[in-house]
């Protein structure tokens, strides 16, 4: 098998035998696949050029087994890398590593591959940091098949109301309750104009992201493996 002209981006990389890398890829038409990049650390052939996270790539591959060999790696534009820092690297760490988590190998998702290519460029713009994280969340827990219906309660079909409270349940998802005192913005809890918001995208005040990124988290944990991720790890370690 040979591919050739693929777009795609580097999730993760890291070293194997004496002079090559295993690269863990993020194609638009191949999903996510694992390549060798022989002698990428030798830097003594023509494949030997870096190989930078978050930069657009039109790469080429080939072999018959499970493990393809990477052909070539041309970029199409300046390293991102270069472009990102603080927040933004790592955020954008965060975003490969929910691919690497939650992707199957060789599962295509063209329409989440032009989410990703759109919100790394985001990072780069300086938009603004957990709308677009987000976004991108909520893109892909739909491509998994896990989206979140934020409009309509799970139990009875009616639509989600904007003075209501909604509980999160991780199986059902999201249903009208009577809300216990002092549980406002805490746990489970969810307020119907915030939901509303999410589900439009609309998320431009500062409650409305905190309840987002509290739902998300909840949302995309069961589908961890109970492993913490690591980029999370980091960037605690970068804010302290």
């Amino acid at each position: 098998m040979q591919v050739e002209g693929e777009a795609g981006f580097v999730l993760h990389t890291r070293e194997y035998r004496e002079s090559s890398q295993l690269v863990d890829l993020f194609t638009r038409h191949h999903g996510r696949l694992r390549v060798v990049a022989r002698g990428v650390r030798s830097g003594k052939t023509g494949r030997g050029q870096k190989l930078f996270p978050f930069t657009p790539l039109q790469l080429a591959w080939r072999g018959r087994g499970e493990l393809k060999n990477l052909v070539s790696s041309e970029p199409l534009a300046v390293p991102a890398l270069l472009q990102l820092q603080g927040e933004k690297l790592y955020s954008g760490f965060y975003l490969n590593e929910l691919l690497l988590r939650l992707l199957a190998e060789h599962d295509p998702h063209e329409h989440l591959f032009d989410c990703y290519r759109q919100t790394v460029a985001a990072l780069e713009a300086g938009e603004p940091l957990e709308k677009i994280l987000r976004l991108f969340e909520l893109k892909l827990l739909q491509e998994i098949g896990y989206g979140l219906v934020l409009d309509y309660d799970a139990r009875t079909g009616d639509a989600i109301r904007n003075q209501a409270w909604y509980w999160f349940d991780q199986q059902q998802g999201l249903v009208q309750r009577q809300l216990p005192p002092g549980m406002e913005g805490k746990g489970s809890w969810f307020y119907g104009e915030h939901l509303l918001a999410m589900s439009a995208g609309t998320m431009d005040t500062t409650p409305v992201l905190k309840d987002a990124k509290r739902l998300l988290r909840q949302a995309i944990q069961p589908h961890l493996g109970g492993r913490p991720l690591r980029s999370r790890e980091l960037f605690r370690s970068y804010v302290k």
